[in-house]
């Protein structure tokens, strides 16, 4: 029994379902950034070129897809197109829309940036097996939903530096 109140009282963050999410992710990240950077650009350059539509796609819905705010997405589209990976065009239909196209060059870094994440998939897959890819899928889309009904309001307590024995809080 002491364990149990132990444990309840003291979580290491290894114990944590973010803790194991962000440490995975960041070693995605990482792997990707050393991959991209031997071609001279960037994770977040190959994320953009695999979210660029054949037609075009409206620069407006690229923030979106890839979680990105409206500065941060500028600074990306002016270095893909400083690199000659894309470029903007006035829509056919509606003259206020600007849509990113790809290059040349830029389809061929996004067919790079394409087989870079179907290998890690397919390494991935045989080191854990298709059944456990599948599930572990499955398992972080349900995460994914159940982390959009999060009650988050009702989750964060008030409480004084006192009260938390896992704070670092002087």
């Amino acid at each position: 029994m002491y364990a149990c109140i132990v444990y309840l009282v003291h979580v290491r963050p290894e114990d944590t379902i973010d803790f194991h999410v962000r440490y995975a992710w960041a070693g995605i990240a990482r792997l990707y950034g050393q991959l991209a950077a031997s071609r001279g650009t960037t994770m977040a350059m190959g994320q953009a070129l695999l979210n660029i539509e054949k037609s075009g796609t409206p620069s407006t819905q690229l923030g979106p897809r890839m979680g990105m705010e409206k500065t941060s997405l500028s600074r990306l589209l002016n270095n893909l197109e400083a690199h000659g990976l894309i470029e903007r065009r006035a829509d056919d239909a509606d003259r206020r829309v600007v849509r990113v196209h790809l290059t040349t060059e830029g389809k061929k870094e996004r067919d790079r940036a394409r087989h870079a994440v179907r290998a890690f998939n397919q390494w991935m897959t045989d080191q854990l097996g298709p059944e456990r890819v599948g599930r572990l899928i499955q398992d972080l889309q349900q995460l994914n939903i159940n982390l959009v009904r999060y009650p988050t309001d009702a989750t964060i307590a008030e409480v004084g530096p006192d009260a938390n024995p896992d704070s670092n809080a002087a």
